[in-house]
This record gives structure tokens, C-alpha cells and sequence, in this order.
């Protein structure tokens, strides 16, 4: 049987364009139907705001509808529910274009809601702004929350006042009226939610104000102080307080302080780059005796010789105490000596820092003294003060019986040019036998222990 014979010819193509399918539904493609279980997880991310569904789903179809969520979900919605990381380093990322993870424990959903209740506060007017609109945020985040940093508070919207009549009386006291009306936002009942908050961080200030600047945006009112003051006090699991750049005197300082005496968890206290005074610092020097208190950061104050006695009276009994930070105030050679006689007996200090001091060689012929004996400094900053050439001279034959310093900044000093060299190689010297210990640790202690026994022989 013959087969048959196809035909070739030129309506060949127009045959084969004339039996081309031509679908009616313009959507109709021939890629395969999705599966249900696609087409399930695609509806629950749809419907999520309304009806979040996501515990119920096992592993694999859970971390598809957490891929696919929008980051911008309402956080009623996703803080008690959601913990996958990725979930929240999308809504950061998103959200804010610096990221800096590592400073909120490494944990995303942390840093999201710690920068976002920030946010609202930099942003709340005494006065204008509903209290609930950070109150209701409570329960959703006071199980992530460990540290506030606000670098702004606003105060309230100040309106014209209404005109006086002749012949009203100007008895009333203008300047309480006008520290009353710039009270700020009061953090006490939204610390007293917060049960895991360890770090309070605040300015007191307008940042970006422009052309209205006025002081009053940078008072620290005694209302705003005594109300810290109380919050910080009932706060028992606070580890870090740092009230800087907010124009706190040694009254608010004092107020401030008493409330911390006896802090059951307290370890840094940074009250630097205000306006605290001696009276403050005694006040500063008396709570060294009754906490816990790790790091002190004075810097930038007006601190003289009086209150740099009584920190030193503090800190010759102090067994607490590791870093104290007083550069930028005026304690003269009169407290630079106290804090040197101190530093002969405490034996817990390793860093200090008095740069900016108006010290000069008194200071430093003591504190060569304590070079020889103290075995804990291992940081002293005494840059842009007066050392001088003999000064500095004393330093290093100080230094020739020191083996635990590793850092003595002496910039912009007047100490000799090589003075300031062979210092810097004891001081190399000093690291790199720090570097052998942390390496070999059971071989230094032989090696101490043979020489203790020498010597007692």
C-alpha cells in the first residue's frame, strides 16, 4: 500500500496559521494549574491583616506566607505573632536605611520596636499628641524593649498669651510660668511597662530647630526632673542611665542622684556635657559608696578642685568603680593630687580620664608615685593639660616600674618629644607581655608563682 503523499506547497503556512488555538479568555495561559497548597498560602497572605493564620501551618508552608508578608502589616498584628528574624529585618530595612543590628543585641524584632517607640517620642507634643498612641504600644512591645535612646524632646505648643488688663498685678512669678509650660513627655508609666528595660538614654532638646531656636527648647524643667527621677528609681532592672546634653545643674544633678543611692542593678551613670557643678559631684562621689556604680562619665561639666576631693575621698575606698571620665572640667593640680593619693590605695579603677584639666607638674610627680604601686590602671588620658618637660620626665620613671598600663595619651601636653617616645615603648613593652598572658595563661602564672617563692626566699 502506498502511503500517503503530503503535500508541499505555498498555503501550507497559511494552514498550519489557520489551525493555531486562539484562547477567548485573555488571562488563559498553558503554564500548569498552582497547587492548592499555593494557592492557600497566596489567600492567607492576602487576608493576613484580617485573619492572621500562621501557628496552624506546618514549618515549610509557614516560612513561605513569612516570606511573601507585606512589612507594612499593622504591628497589632504581627509583634505577638510573628518571630521570624528575617520577617523583621525586612520591616527595618525598609523603614530606616541605617541599620546598625549589633547595638540592639543582634536581634532585629528588637531593634524594630526599640527605633520605633524612639520614634514616637521624638516626636510627641505635650499637650497635642493622644498619650495612648505610645501607651497602647505597651503590650505589644514591652517583652522586646531594652533600651530607650531619645536625642529630642519636644515641648509644648506655646500660644500667644491673651492680653492683660491695666490694672492686673505682676506679683506671679514669670519665670516658674514659663518652666511650667515647657514641661516634657513623663516616662513613668511607660518604664513602669517595660519589665526587661536595662538602658535610658536621653537629650533633653529640639534637634533641627533652625531659626527658632530659643532656650526654653532646652530646659530640663524640675517637673521633667523630679519625674525622671521617681522613674528611674522604680525602674529595678535599669543598668545604664545617661542623661547628656540636657543643661542639669547641681540641684537637678542632686535630685537625680538621690533617687539612684542604693540602685539594686546600676552600672554606668553618664551625666556628662552639662552644667553640674561641686555640690553635683558630691553628690556623684556619695552614690560611688551606696551602688553598684562600674562607669562615671563627668566630662564636660564644671567641675573644680573641691569636687574632685570628694571623688577622691570616694574612690580610695571604692571597690567598684572601673572607669571615671572627667576631661573638659577645671580640676586644677589641688584635685588632680587627691585623685593621685586615691589611686595609691584603690585597687579596682583601670581607666581615668582627666584630659582638659588645667593639670601640670604637681599632678604628674604624683601620679608617677602611683605608677610604680598600682597594679589595675591600665588607660590614663592627661592629653591638652600643662605636664611640661619635667613633668613629663617624671611620668617615665614612673613608667620604668609599671607592667600593667597599656594606654597614657599625653597629646598636646609640652611633654618632650622623647620623653613621649620612650613612654609609648614601655607602654608596647607592657602590651605585648599583656598578649603573651592572655596566650599562655597557665605559663605566666608558673612564672609568677616561681617568683613569688624567690622572693619570699
Amino acid at each position: 500500500m502506498t502511503p500517503p503523499v503530503k503535500v508541499k506547497g505555498p498555503n501550507t503556512a497559511n494552514i498550519q496559521r489557520m489551525r493555531r488555538i486562539i484562547a477567548e479568555d485573555a488571562e488563559w495561559s498553558l503554564a500548569i494549574v498552582p497547587l492548592l497548597t499555593e494557592l492557600c498560602i497566596q489567600h492567607i497572605v492576602k487576608n493576613f491583616q484580617n485573619n492572621p493564620i500562621l501557628k496552624q501551618l506546618l514549618p515549610e508552608h509557614q516560612q513561605k506566607v513569612l516570606e511573601h508578608l507585606s512589612p507594612d502589616l499593622p504591628v497589632a498584628v504581627t509583634a505577638n505573632l510573628i518571630e521570624n528574624e528575617n520577617y523583621w529585618r525586612r520591616c527595618c530595612t525598609q523603614r530606616w536605611p541605617m541599620c546598625h543590628v549589633a547595638k540592639h543585641g543582634g536581634s532585629w524584632k528588637r531593634m524594630f520596636f526599640e527605633r520605633h517607640l524612639e520614634n514616637l517620642l521624638k516626636h510627641f507634643i505635650p499637650g497635642t499628641t493622644d498619650p495612648a498612641i505610645i501607651l497602647d504600644l505597651l503590650p505589644l512591645c514591652r517583652n522586646y524593649v531594652r533600651r530607650i535612646q531619645v536625642d529630642q524632646f519636644l515641648p509644648p505648643v506655646r500660644f500667644p498669651p491673651p492680653p492683660r488688663d491695666g490694672d492686673q498685678s505682676d506679683s506671679g512669678s514669670e519665670g516658674e510660668m514659663e518652666e511650667s509650660a515647657t514641661d516634657h513627655y513623663q516616662l513613668r508609666d511607660l518604664v513602669a511597662g517595660l519589665k526587661h528595660l536595662e538602658e535610658l538614654d536621653l537629650v533633653y532638646g529640639v534637634k533641627d530647630c533652625g531659626m527658632n531656636f530659643e532656650w526654653n527648647l532646652f530646659l530640663f524643667t524640675y517637673r521633667d526632673c523630679n519625674s525622671l527621677a521617681a522613674t528611674v528609681k522604680a525602674c529595678t532592672t535599669l543598668k545604664v542611665f545617661r542623661l547628656t546634653r540636657s543643661r542639669v545643674d547641681d540641684d537637678k544633678a542632686r535630685i537625680l542622684i538621690r533617687s539612684l543611692l542604693d540602685h539594686p542593678a546600676l552600672e554606668e551613670l553618664d551625666l556628662s556635657h552639662n552644667l553640674i557643678g561641686d555640690r553635683g559631684v558630691r553628690a556623684a562621689a556619695k552614690l560611688l559608696s551606696h551602688s553598684r556604680l562600674r562607669i562615671l562619665n563627668l566630662a564636660n561639666n564644671q567641675v573644680r578642685a573641691p569636687g574632685a576631693q570628694s571623688l577622691a575621698h570616694a574612690l580610695a575606698h571604692n571597690t567598684n568603680l572601673i572607669n571615671l571620665n572627667l576631661r573638659l572640667n577645671c580640676i586644677e593640680d589641688e584635685g588632680g593630687q587627691a585623685l593621685a593619693h586615691a589611686l595609691q590605695t584603690n585597687k579596682c579603677l583601670t581607666t581615668l580620664h582627666l584630659g582638659g584639666n588645667e593639670l601640670s607638674e604637681p599632678t604628674a610627680t604624683l601620679l608617677s608615685q602611683v605608677l610604680s604601686v598600682n597594679t589595675t590602671l591600665t588607660n590614663i588620658n592627661l592629653s591638652c593639660n600643662h605636664i611640661g618637660l619635667d613633668g613629663g620626665k617624671q611620668l617615665l620613671e614612673g613608667m620604668s616600674d609599671n607592667k600593667t598600663l597599656l594606654e597614657f595619651d599625653l597629646r598636646l601636653s609640652d611633654v618632650a618629644q622623647e620623653s613621649e617616645y620612650l613612654i609609648g615603648q614601655a607602654l608596647q613593652a607592657n602590651r605585648e607581655a599583656a598578649r603573651q598572658r592572655a596566650l599562655n595563661p597557665s605559663h605566666c602564672m608558673s612564672s609568677t608563682t616561681t617568683d613569688t617563692e624567690k622572693t619570699a626566699g
